[in-house]
């Protein structure tokens, strides 16, 4: 009895770790109604907001936002040109032409800026047009884009931790964007506003937000999607249409507590090291939504809930900058992404110094963020900018890497990516693929993918040729494409994708060595490690395949110049590769013939205008020697160019030997399966 006694303690220990959690919103959204709420009260107050107007009275930089921001609200105020209210077209993607989100983008950016003004000012006439702009949005039936309606949606591959059975699409990101914003809006116009007036406001978040989520959440298919920047968005834009509501329905703290919940659970889906999966580009749009919410609950709860503590934002710029050249999965982006004020908010509560260096290198001058919320979150004075000592990095909560001696276009920077197949939402079928980007030209990259169509979520996502193996910089034996681990009403298939299973960086070079077999059915291809090292002080790039199948299988090894980047195929023997600024040779080393050949590949799209378009790729193609096979590339820069035959492969020892010479200086890898030595 003792024994069974210990056990239910501890499973009542650990068990409900959960429960506790949302205990604990609930008691501390409870405890806000024990203050005196005032509006305003999101974001700042009488009292903080005064530090605001200090900063724009005593800073020239903060001045001129506001001026630029007082220009932008005359213009508002004069203008007697609105859109008129477009039709919800559902096929709004395939026209390429979301007039519904652009009028609803319109109304909110409008009403938010003014209602700051008015804060900021307390010219009551900035009110009156911004509860004017408010109100177009109140009127419209729903907040939730065309794209996003069940004759769309409904067929989608849906996200980890979304069920497939799900019908219900009255709140999308777009109305989570709406319900943030107006809540803002409420919360700043509330003291100008008649009781008609407020009510109207309210009347619309209550209407097209809350009360289509309050009470049944398991019938949205992003409230339990974690691992996807839908969530962030619609828990924020929910949470904080609750808080703005606090003084009228003071009932709402449920709402409060359980986006609380949800965003910590998202938050908790970041890597320690920053890494998000679906990609940079979904990693900023998640976090850029979040923090209104997460810091109006920290202000509100003076701390005591405090989301910015997460794990995976303590260094909240890593992805954004190590991963510089990291344009995988859907959304692609290369260079800075985010927004200066998320980071200054970021930075702040965080204190990291790499985060700063980010921040004052890629989003300062010309790319500094110039609206309200530079006002509303001050770049930071007390933490200093440093430059990390090391510019290469492995995010091993992703499997992605990025090789590089030093931040900038002097040195060839290497991607890899060998993932898990777990996102079928953003996710590619390219375990194994790199990217090399040099003096600002992506040489080798990823096949670019435009404006969404209206099937790219659907099943046959797969298809397109952005997503599945032949669109990426893999290897494919007689055409074997990599496992798709879900399907539309199928279940999960479990441990498909790779893995990068050593990453090692030094002064003089770095490697990635990946595995990428269990990404493929195995019916032909029946094991793939791949070997990429850059050498630093060359700018060279070593590709090491080890490849088994039947001897004589065609393997074909695919390398995808991005667009703009022109390539000449020599002989069938080699390639040269020409960007507006760079210029590299790719050369093969295999001791069997082999041919190099450029091949258009064609991307179909669903669209209305310019459905198809042609892209190249450059193959190396070869009848397998043996069972057990080694592929050697090298990428070098033109300018270095001797001979081709300076290049070999040596299979000799008990490892295999890149041997190269260039401007009159040899060298030398040997690449073991666990392990690169320089010769």
């Amino acid at each position: 009895m003792k024994k069974l006694f210990w056990m239910g303690v501890l499973l009542c220990l650990c068990a409900p770790r959960l429960l506790f959690a949302q205990g604990e919103y609930l008691s501390q959204s409870k405890a806000l109604l024990n203050q005196k709420l005032e509006h305003p009260y999101l974001m700042f107050n009488n009292d903080s907001k005064k530090a605001i107007l200090d900063r724009i009275a005593n800073d020239p930089e903060y001045a001129k936002i506001m001026d630029l921001l007082l220009q932008q609200g005359r213009r508002i105020m004069l203008n007697t040109v609105e859109p008129e209210r477009p039709f919800n077209d559902i096929a709004s993607r395939y026209n390429e032409t979301p007039l519904y989100e652009q009028y609803i983008g319109f109304y909110l950016s409008g009403s938010q800026l003014l209602a700051f003004l008015y804060q900021m000012t307390g010219d009551e006439a900035y009110a009156q047009k911004a509860f004017a702009y408010a109100d177009k949005l109140c009127a419209l039936e729903s907040w939730s884009a065309g794209a996003h309606h069940f004759e769309i949606i409904y067929p989608r591959v849906w996200p980890y931790g979304a069920k497939d059975d799900q019908v219900v699409f009255t709140y999308d990101i777009m109305t989570g964007d709406c319900a943030l914003g107006l809540g803002l809006v409420y919360d700043w116009l509330y003291p100008a506003l008649t009781p008609d007036q407020r009510n109207r406001i309210r009347s619309g978040l209550l209407e097209n937000a809350i009360t289509r989520v309050r009470g049944n959440y398991e019938y949205h298919w992003w409230s339990e999607a974690y691992k996807c920047n839908w969530s962030a968005i619609c828990h924020g834009g929910l949470g904080m249409a609750a808080l703005s509501l606090l003084t009228e329905d003071p009932h709402l703290v449920d709402v409060v507590a359980r986006s609380c919940e949800g965003m910590e659970k998202m938050l908790s889906n970041y890597g320690e090291d920053n890494g998000w999966a679906e990609g940079r580009s979904y990693s900023v749009y998640g976090i850029r939504e979040a923090i209104a919410f997460v810091d109006a609950m920290r202000i509100l709860t003076d701390g005591q809930v405090n989301l910015f503590k997460a794990p995976g934002l303590q260094h909240p710029a890593d992805f954004a900058l190590f991963a510089l050249t990291g344009s995988f999965n859907d959304g692609h982006s290369s260079g800075p992404i985010g927004y200066s004020y998320m980071y200054n908010k970021l930075i702040d509560e965080s204190k990291d110094e790499t985060a700063m260096y980010y921040l004052e290198n890629y989003l300062s001058g010309p790319n500094r963020s110039m609206n309200m919320w530079e006002l509303i979150w001050p770049r930071p004075t007390d933490v200093k900018a440093v430059k990390p000592d090391n510019a290469s990095h492995y995010f091993p909560s992703i499997d992605w890497a990025f090789m590089r001696k030093d931040f900038g276009d002097d040195c060839m920077q290497v991607a890899v990516k060998c993932a898990p197949a777990n996102d079928p939402h953003h996710g590619h079928l390219d375990a194994g693929t790199f990217n090399l980007t040099w003096k600002g030209d992506i040489l080798i990259g990823e096949v670019e993918q435009r404006f969404y169509d209206q099937f790219i979520f659907n099943d046959i996502r797969w298809d397109y040729l952005y997503i599945n193996s032949l669109g990426h910089n893999v290897l494919m034996v007689n055409d074997e494409e990599q496992i798709i681990a879900k399907r539309k009403n199928q279940p999960w298939q479990e441990g498909i994708g790779g893995k990068i299973e050593k990453f090692v960086s030094t002064p003089d070079f770095d490697y990635t060595i990946m595995d990428a077999t269990d990404a493929y059915p195995k019916e032909h291809l029946k094991g793939w490690k791949r070997v990429v090292v850059l050498d630093k002080n060359t700018n060279v790039v070593v590709v090491l395949d080890r490849v088994n199948c039947a001897k004589g299988d065609k393997i074909d090894l695919l390398f995808h110049p991005t667009t703009g980047i022109e390539t000449e195929v020599h002989d069938g023997r080699w390639a040269t590769i020409q960007g507006k600024k760079a210029r590299i040779e790719m050369q093969p080393i295999v001791n069997s013939d082999y041919n190099v050949r450029a091949e258009d590949q064609y991307i179909v799209r669903v669209v209305k205008n310019n459905p198809v378009q042609s892209v190249p790729c450059l193959f190396t193609t070869l009848q397998a020697p043996s069972e057990q096979n080694v592929i050697g590339t090298v990428f070098y820069p033109a300018d270095l160019k001797n001979t081709q035959s300076r290049f070999t492969l040596d299979e000799s020892g008990a490892n295999p030997v890149v041997r190269y010479s260039l401007g009159g200086q040899d060298y030398a890898f040997e690449i073991a399966p666990d392990q690169v030595k320089k010769l």
